[in-house]
């Protein structure tokens, strides 16, 4: 996958980012409002993460748990 198209939450431009930005937050090239930054797959996070991470992503999460036993 070379790119993936990012919906403005501002002004719903759609704007391609480039798979090589993967998790960076970019802006949009019409209004210039943050975009939220893109993930192309899953994350593994930890305990000591976890919250930090999805209390400050702007977006919506979905999250896994697993147990090994």
């Amino acid at each position: 996958m070379d790119s993936v198209i990012a919906t403005c939450p501002s002004c719903g431009t759609k704007n391609r980012i480039p798979a090589s930005r993967e998790g960076e937050p970019g802006r949009c090239g019409a209004c210039r409002a943050r975009l939220p930054p893109v993930y192309l797959g899953p994350l593994t996070l930890s305990d000591s993460d976890f919250d930090t991470f999805v209390s400050g992503y702007p977006g919506p999460v979905l999250a896994e748990f697993w147990a090994p036993w």
